[in-house]
Order: C-alpha cells, then sequence, then structure tokens
C-alpha cells in the first residue's frame, strides 16, 4: 500500500507530521510558503489527509470558507482533515492576541452540509464531520469550591457543549475535530 500524502497548514519550524509543510513563513522546515487563506498552489484531490494544528484560530472567520473549500479542493475523496483549536471559553484562547476566530463545540459543523445554519456562512466544502473531542487540562491556581477538573472531563466526555454552558475561564480546553471528504 502506497503512504498517505499529507499536508500541514502553518506547521513552521516545528512541524507535527512528516507531511508537506505549508506556512505564510519562511523559515526553515517549512516546504511551501503560500497564505492558506488565498489560492492554494496543489493539484486537486492530491492529498490524502491534511492537519491543522493550532492554525485556525489565527484565522478571521471571513476566510475560515476559503480555507474550507480549499480543504475540500486539496483532499483525496474519503480523505482526512484533522484540527486542533482552543476552546473559545479556555484561557489560553482568550490570552492570545494573535487569535482572530473563536471556536465552539458546533463551529466545525458551520463549514459542512451537516448543519441546518451551514448556508449562512456558505462553505460547504463536502466534507462531514466524523469526530470530534474536547480535550481539558486544569491551570495552576486555587480551585476554591470550583469542580475539580477530573469532574469537569468527565462531564465533557458525556456533553462536550456543556463546557461553553458553564464557561471556566481556569480551565484550558482544545477541540479537536476530523473531517472526511464526501464521495
Amino acid at each position: 500500500m502506497a503512504s498517505q500524502r499529507i499536508l500541514e497548514l502553518g506547521g513552521g519550524e516545528n512541524p507535527a507530521t512528516d507531511g508537506v509543510n505549508v506556512d505564510v513563513a519562511a523559515v526553515p522546515g517549512v516546504d511551501v510558503v503560500a497564505d492558506v487563506t488565498e489560492e492554494w498552489p496543489f493539484e486537486r484531490a492530491s492529498f490524502d489527509r491534511i492537519e491543522a494544528h493550532h492554525v485556525l484560530e489565527h484565522l478571521p472567520h471571513d476566510d475560515l470558507p476559503t480555507v474550507f473549500r480549499q480543504v475540500g479542493e486539496a483532499l483525496r475523496d474519503d480523505g482526512e482533515f484533522y484540527a486542533e483549536v482552543p476552546l473559545a471559553h479556555s484561557r489560553s484562547a482568550k490570552n492570545d492576541p494573535t487569535h482572530r476566530s473563536t471556536w465552539y463545540w458546533r463551529t466545525p459543523m458551520y463549514y459542512t452540509a451537516d448543519d441546518e445554519l451551514s448556508y449562512e456562512v456558505g462553505a460547504d466544502a463536502g466534507l462531514t464531520v466524523v469526530h470530534r473531542n474536547v480535550r481539558l487540562f486544569g491551570t495552576s491556581g486555587k480551585w476554591y469550591a470550583r469542580p475539580p477538573s477530573w469532574l469537569l472531563k468527565q462531564l465533557s466526555k458525556r456533553n462536550p457543549s456543556l463546557i461553553e454552558l458553564v464557561k471556566l475561564p481556569y480551565v484550558t480546553g482544545v477541540l479537536e475535530f476530523t473531517m472526511r471528504k464526501r464521495r
């Protein structure tokens, strides 16, 4: 079996994959210098997997439909797009002044035809969400009467959108999701 062709968006100097690393900065480790919010310099259907580790939150919401369309065009049928972003209410999402978009449990659904509100974004790229997960990390500091992090983790496994309702600023959370290109 041939090896998968992987594209990593925004891997910079420390890419997480052995794939083709595209970044806006011309730094060591970058294979292709390009802005992912513009036309991509790749053939259609040329990748089996695309990954974005803590990249999408640095892009304005207005640019995301274009990025998701580019993902859909660059993926082969049944190809996967994996992304990690900080949860909107987590400390890591709020502290970084370079973050331009916020991500909630439901946000990835807006970029598929699977959600009744996706028409508002207009970004159906032939992708469907096949997996979403929330990872929570307690931060240092006093907990006072707050619930312990292990309880929050258990609750988030049963109902991930609960974390958005509770709005816990002392917890850092990551939303990871995988989308698959429909045939």
